[in-house]
């Protein structure tokens, strides 16, 4: 028996939530198209958050990039699938395009997630923070960083005991490990790919 899948209708789909992502999400978004970004990672803001300044002007990262991660997440035009990441993307004809994409679970309720962190709190599991490069610790219920968008808790479900502490601790009840993996048939009158990429370790030389 064939899969079901939720079919969504976007004028642009963008594959990727990063500062490049955002940007093109958010001046098509601007002038009346309905965007749709893909972001594989709980947050959207890219590898630019992970910087102190960019090149040449030496400006702020987070000046530039935390507004701009504000305004894509209130847009009206745009919604935003963390998490998630396209399995294959079709082109069926002129300005018609299909992707299917996969969305892992969270295992917590974004929309009833305050961001209070008791979950954290709670846990009693953990391991190294992979955003941090693993020169701290997280734990196993974690928000990724202080300005992720969402900004909502996520159990890494690998390293969960499932010892129920996050639950009992979690005032609206949000958490939830019934959640499954989703997959959305999404038609798209374009495709932006902005997939980034992965930093340099100059030890290697």
């Amino acid at each position: 028996m064939q899969e079901q899948m939720k079919i969504l209708d976007y004028d642009v789909l963008v594959v990727g939530g990063g500062i490049a992502g955002g940007e093109s999400a958010l001046n098509l978004a601007n002038i009346g198209y309905k965007v749709l970004i893909v972001e594989k990672e709980l947050s959207i803001g890219g590898k630019m958050i992970l910087l102190s300044k960019v090149f040449p002007t030496l400006d702020c990262a987070a000046c530039i990039t935390t507004p701009k991660v504000s305004e894509i997440a209130r847009h009206p035009n745009i919604t935003v699938f963390t998490g998630a990441e396209p399995l294959k993307i079709t082109k069926k004809g002129e300005h018609r395009f299909e992707a299917v994409v996969l969305q892992k679970p969270r295992y917590v309720d974004v929309e009833a997630c305050t961001g209070c962190q008791l979950c954290e709190e709670a846990c009693p599991v953990s391991v190294t923070d992979e955003f941090q490069f693993g020169l701290i610790g997280r734990k196993a219920a974690f928000i990724p960083f202080s300005i992720a968008s969402p900004r909502a808790a996520a159990i890494d479900i690998e390293n969960c005991i499932l010892c129920g502490a996050c639950e009992r601790a979690c005032p609206p009840g949000c958490i939830d490990f019934t959640q499954t993996e989703k997959k959305y048939l999404v038609k798209a009158k374009a495709v932006v790919t902005a997939t980034g990429f992965k930093l340099f370790d100059p030890l290697k030389i």
